[in-house]
């Protein structure tokens, strides 16, 4: 009887050895799993925004005319842009979240009036068109960009009517911002088109399109020197996700396209702009969208996000404070057991370096 009292409890105890070391290390591979994910998170939206911000302001030939560019462009389009188009880009600040304050993320996310972002010393409201999408405490950027269509103009055969001829099928889908120019980039043309992307020509689109051009017959000729570019303007900023988690969104700006997701779980946006001040082509300061008092000198843009895993994987509840930018941010309700990371990528924009 003894004997099996004692082989009992070592028994007992062996087993109660075994399933502490299989609950520690499932709660380590939690951990590590809810850690990668918020790992991958962040370098995914470092891989997205960084060529966007790049990009910006890189407006092809025209912008070696040595000339403003709404000089050079005649923009065919109905209505302004959101974001001017010799404007590289634009960014809106929540109020509150810039360097030296203290930001407390709302434990339910709500997506207040466009009233709560500042943009330069005008002080401008968020874009309508974003108003009740963007979530509290998130920043806000627009960005303009050229990209160059990877088919040449047709040779032979440059331009017929309102519609300029590709070599092979444009790749641009129907209802896409272009701009074209002559083949001496002294001036050209943005206009929407109207034919599909498996089109070999670039057809301008009349009224009857959202937004549609003034006109449906081009200005300029074009010939075989001719450049073409397809034109984004493009908003990034923190929603509500399709799962309830907060998420980074792009947005194509015009033609106004629904909103993307693009990465799940990503808290807030937090953006300053390099300011280059004495004509060097580089940043000697960084400062939020509302303290931005000219675009025109903004030559880089240093951006931080904070991601967090996907469940509650800590033993103990996450509730530190995180430096984003020179802002203190914290969790609502004392934290949660959610890992978190933040990170941080400054990107030159291409277009205004020399």
């Amino acid at each position: 009887m003894v004997e099996l009292l004692i082989a009992t409890a070592l028994g007992l105890i062996l087993t109660l050895g075994v399933t502490q070391i299989y609950l520690s290390g499932n709660e380590t591979y939690r951990q590590t799993q809810g850690l990668a994910h918020a790992q991958e998170s962040t370098r995914f939206v470092s891989a997205v925004m960084s060529p966007d911000l790049r990009s910006a302001g890189s407006f092809g030939c025209l912008a070696e005319m040595g000339r403003p560019l709404d000089q050079v462009v005649d923009n065919r389009l109905n209505g302004g842009l959101v974001v001017p188009l010799d404007q590289a880009l634009q960014g809106w600040e929540y109020t509150g979240t810039g360097p030296g304050d203290s930001v407390t993320l709302a434990n339910a996310m709500a997506t207040p009036g466009a009233g709560n972002w500042a943009s330069g010393t005008a002080g401008a409201n968020l874009p309508a068109d974003l108003a009740g999408s963007v979530v509290t405490n998130s920043d806000v950027v627009i960005i303009n960009a050229l990209a160059p269509l990877g088919v040449p103009v047709n040779a032979a055969n440059p331009q017929n009517g309102n519609s300029i001829n590709l070599a092979d099928n444009s790749g641009v889908e129907v209802n896409r911002v272009v701009l074209a120019t002559r083949g001496d980039c002294s001036e050209g043309e943005m206009f929407q088109k109207s034919n599909a992307a498996n089109s070999s020509s670039l057809t301008m689109a009349g009224g009857n399109v959202n937004p549609g051009n003034n006109g449906n017959n081009f200005n300029l000729p074009y010939d075989s020197n001719t450049r073409v570019y397809e034109f984004t303007s493009m908003a990034f900023y923190i929603g509500q996700g399709t799962n309830g988690e907060p998420a980074l969104f792009r947005r194509l700006m015009i033609p106004l396209q629904p909103p993307q997701e693009l990465v799940s779980g990503v808290e807030t946006l937090q953006i300053l702009y390099g300011e280059d001040t004495v004509g060097s082509s580089a940043a000697d300061t960084y400062l939020p969208a509302n303290q931005v008092t000219n675009w025109d000198a903004i030559v880089s843009v240093r951006f931080s996000v904070m991601a967090r895993s996907q469940d509650e994987v800590l033993e103990e509840v996450n509730n530190r404070s995180f430096d984003m930018l020179g802002s203190e941010v914290t969790q609502a309700n004392n934290g949660d057991r959610r890992v978190r990371l933040i990170s941080v990528n400054t990107t030159a924009l291409r277009g205004r370096m020399q």
